[in-house]
């Protein structure tokens, strides 16, 4: 023996940061599976029925070969997919079962932030004292949560958060990816720029226009160039494309009296499919949001502003409360083709959810914020 005590982390610390991201694969289809096991193996959705223009909410990695995707219309998802078996969402089922799965989580870390209904993030800086290195617990929390719940999870372990959530991203599906510290850049380099977190189809675009495909090539361009060309925001590209992100956790629920999103368009439209498929992204963006807060919303409000500046706002209170995609997908859509009764192009729409409640250990909305519309 040379001394070397082989159960500390690859740093030789145990106090290395070491973040893990926790993602639970097309979780509301697997609970589904382990209350009826013959759906496995066969394309499957969890999605609103067709003939009440149903959305998907989860998709089966066997539908997913076919093209079908979270947010797709049901009716389409038919279509793309000879066979599919669609099944109604059982919110409070999914709930349960993601408790559960924190609740393991919590075992482990006393600070563990939930990013959704099926995403964590664990601080297992420190944990090695008590549990061993870091990737020999990751594994092991790996294993329990697919031993006690049957649930495929896919885990990514890096020294911050950006890196971890794009190596669970990579491992996907029901893998362990371990980033070593150091090598957070070399991993990054070769992906394209959007799948670094926070990097949408637009910004993507815009790198594209100046050459930059992979993150590597990001990474190279000097910091100021960047800021030249997108501000303040052109220098946390380069540090996300570097691999660097000092983002703490929090297990603490966050408040906020809403959420809300707005986008203006480059061309105005009419089009009310691409008003819908707008709509749709901002519905799962701001429910997103509010899931990781560990409230649902009661007041759904839509925003449309037309070519001409005139704005229409419609709101809905909607009971039982809720966090859903597809639910509350329905009721902005709804909302949206109420507001929208000229005949005048749009150029804005936005989604806002309010009167959001905190929810308590049972699931219950236990208390609510004064919403703004």
């Amino acid at each position: 023996m040379d001394g070397h005590d082989s159960s500390l982390d690859s740093v030789g610390t145990w106090d290395a940061r070491a973040i893990l991201h926790v993602d639970l694969d097309a979780f509301f289809v697997a609970v589904e599976r382990v209350r009826d096991p013959s759906l496995r193996g066969r394309p499957v959705v969890v999605a609103g029925p067709p003939e009440r223009r149903g959305v998907v909410a989860s998709a089966s990695y066997e539908a997913r070969e076919h093209g079908v995707r979270s947010g797709m219309a049901t009716a389409r998802a038919i279509a793309a997919c000879r066979g599919l078996v669609v099944v109604t969402p059982s919110h409070d089922l999914y709930s349960r079962a993601s408790r559960a799965v924190m609740s393991v989580l919590d075992g482990y870390s006393p600070v563990v932030e939930r990013a959704s209904i099926d995403e964590a993030y664990v601080d297992l800086t420190g944990t090695g004292r008590l549990f061993g290195a870091s990737v020999d617990l990751a594994d092991r929390i790996h294993r329990e949560i697919r031993r006690r719940f049957d649930l495929q999870v896919t885990l990514g372990l890096a020294s911050n958060k950006l890196v971890s959530k794009v190596a669970a991203g990579l491992a996907k599906p029901s893998g362990l990816l371990d980033v070593v510290p150091g090598r957070e850049a070399v991993l990054l380099s070769p992906l394209r720029v959007g799948r670094l977190p926070g990097v949408g189809p637009r910004t993507e675009d815009r790198l594209r226009t100046l050459g930059i495909v992979r993150v590597g090539e990001l990474a190279a361009v000097p910091p100021p160039c960047l800021e030249a060309a997108f501000g303040l925001s052109g220098l946390v590209l380069h540090r996300r494309a570097r691999g660097e992100d000092d983002t703490p956790l929090s297990s603490r629920p966050r408040e906020a009296l809403s959420v809300g999103t707005e986008e203006t368009f480059a061309v105005d439209t009419a089009d009310h499919s691409v008003l819908d498929a707008i709509l749709m992204r901002q519905v799962e963006r701001t429910a997103h949001e509010i899931r990781g807060m560990g409230v649902q919303a009661r007041t759904v409000t839509v925003r449309v502003r037309y070519a001409d500046f005139v704005d229409a706002t419609r709101s809905a209170t909607i009971d039982p409360p809720s966090d859903i995609d597809m639910e509350l997908f329905a009721v902005a859509r709804e909302l949206a083709r109420r507001a929208l009764a000229r005949r005048t192009l749009v150029r804005l729409l936005g989604v806002r959810l309010s009167g959001l409640g905190l929810l308590d250990p049972n699931g219950t909305l236990v208390a609510s914020s004064a919403g703004t519309t």
